[in-house]
């Protein structure tokens, strides 16, 4: 992909029960859009997760992505959180 403009960037936080598949899961919210992965941390502690994917992302998709990351953490149960930051 190529770079992207002004790099932009968010920080995506999910926590969930421990189960299989969760990543695959979120990557796949992510799919439709233009954006880079930069980063995945995860942390599983006493059947609990807590992911982290640092992305590089298209301001204009925005609302767009926490619409769908929105309704992705309703429809599961997951907690999802997103922090934005611009480089200047």
């Amino acid at each position: 992909m190529p770079a992207l403009q002004n790099e932009f960037s968010a920080l995506i936080l999910l926590s969930s029960n421990d189960e299989a598949g969760v990543e695959d899961s979120l990557r796949a919210v992510l799919e439709p859009f233009s954006l880079s992965i930069l980063e995945v941390q995860k942390i599983a502690l006493r059947g609990r997760l807590i992911l982290a994917l640092l992305i590089a992302c298209d301001p204009a998709h925005v609302r767009a992505i926490e619409d769908d990351l929105a309704a992705f953490g309703e429809s599961t149960g997951f907690d999802v959180a997103i922090d934005y930051s611009e480089k200047e």
